[in-house]
């Protein structure tokens, strides 16, 4: 067998040769502005962003580290047409060259504003800004806290305006940087700390005010970070944000329990003023005095018909009258008594009367008896008794004792033509 000869030429290694292509890469593309449409985009636990950058003919594989991601002020979605500074070189794992991102704008639109508006989507999506959420502001408030800077116009603004419309307000301030970098961080925790003093009891607070006079964007930038709306939205106070001039609206503002143009305009949506209040006073009193003085002119007026009435001339006249009235009652009440007396008296006799006409004593006071035997029967007809049987017969004065003997059927018809006729119980005495 024949050896193999050896090449003219030391191949490459494909590590060699990825390293050689990454070199040239990246010293001919050290630094690049490169403008496509963000696809395919990414996050990696890590924090890295992956995604793709393309026009309408081409793309390349781009990666953003967490440390530019943290510096960005939006976030980047797919679709989104950025501008983006960076060097190429190669992943050698997979032989592909990409782009590795240090810097990114927004096609078209500035990088704070986009993140503005992205802030804004979310936290309008998460509840941030419904009305239903914002609670009423106590008026006039005992204590409020102030979170401010400890130098700015702002705190000493609010201080005076306190002090001429409601000067019993206790106020606590607590300084804040309000703008450059760490302000953001800085507000939020003292909401936080205000808010802790007031759900442990140690100082109950009607309500926190944000306070810082106008200025640039940039400068209120701090009060459109997310960690402050974070902060406004738990509070357990009421929050009045009064962040720069009319015009300017910041994310704490929507965020808020109330918005005030002005430092000095939240203070008059959280006090009354103590001079209109007197005035207001001032004229109740006025009024009231009036109010009073013709009640009293109405109430004279009324005593003195009163008093020209007759009952009050002669007191005593309606209770003569009255007595005489209740004496030709009681008179008539007795003439009524007496005569119904008298009439039950005359009823009472003639009924008597009639019951004793039908007295069964009248009758045998008239030569009639009533026979019973010994058992109480009362004797009908001769055919109930037997001899022997005992009678019983009741005459006017007593009752007479027998014995029957003997009886005698007689014939009713012959002897007595209307006995048919008479009283079966009023027969008359039988001998014996």
């Amino acid at each position: 067998m024949s050896a193999v000869p050896k090449p003219a030429v030391q191949p490459l290694t494909v590590s060699q040769l990825t390293a050689q292509v990454r070199g040239t890469l990246e010293a001919k593309f050290l630094s690049v502005w490169v403008a496509g449409e963000v696809s395919n985009f990414t996050r990696a636990s890590s924090g890295h962003w992956y995604f793709t950058l393309k026009d309408a003919t081409a793309q390349i594989k781009t990666v953003a580290f967490r440390g530019i991601n943290l510096r960005l002020r939006f976030d980047l979605r797919n679709g989104m047409e950025i501008i983006a500074r960076g060097r190429l070189t190669v992943y050698d794992p997979k032989g592909e060259y990409q782009f590795v991102v240090e810097e990114v704008q927004p096609k078209g639109v500035g990088g704070a504003e986009l993140a503005l508006r992205q802030l804004k989507e979310k936290l309008l999506a998460k509840g941030y800004f419904s009305p239903a959420r914002k609670r009423p502001l106590p008026r006039p408030p005992q204590r409020v806290g102030l979170i401010a800077s400890a130098t700015g116009a702002a705190v000493r603004d609010m201080i005076e305006v306190f002090a001429q419309r409601w000067p019993f307000t206790e106020l606590v301030v607590r300084p804040s940087r309000v703008q450059g970098e760490g302000a953001a961080q800085d507000v939020a925790r003292a909401l936080l700390q205000l808010n802790w003093l007031h759900r442990n009891n140690k100082l109950a607070f009607d309500a926190i005010v944000l306070g810082r006079g106008g200025g640039s964007a940039e400068d209120l930038w701090a009060f459109n970070e997310e960690v402050v709306a974070d902060a406004v939205f738990k509070s357990e106070v009421p929050v009045v944000s009064a962040v720069g001039h009319e015009t300017d609206v910041t994310v704490a503002d929507l965020v808020a329990d109330h918005r005030a143009e002005t430092p000095t305009a939240a203070v008059i949506a959280l006090t009354p003023d103590r001079r209109e209040l007197l005035a207001s006073l001032g004229e109740l009193r006025e009024r009231m005095g009036e109010s009073v003085a013709r009640r009293l002119r109405l109430a004279k007026q009324r005593l003195d018909q009163i008093a020209a009435r007759q009952a009050f001339r002669l007191p005593l006249q309606r209770v003569h009258n009255s007595g005489q009235r209740l004496d030709d009652i009681a008179e008539r009440l007795h003439r009524a008594a007496r005569h119904r007396l008298l009439q039950a008296a005359q009823e009472l006799a003639g009924r008597s009367a009639q019951l004793e006409s039908l007295s069964p004593l009248q009758v045998l006071g008239r030569g009639y008896s009533l026979t019973h035997t010994g058992d109480g029967r009362l004797v009908r007809e001769v055919d109930h008794l037997r001899p022997g049987d005992l009678l019983l017969t009741r005459v006017r004065g007593g009752t007479v004792r027998s014995l029957v003997t003997a009886t005698e059927p007689t014939d009713p018809e012959r002897t007595n033509p209307g006995a048919r006729d008479s009283d079966p119980d009023q027969t008359p005495a039988a001998g014996g």
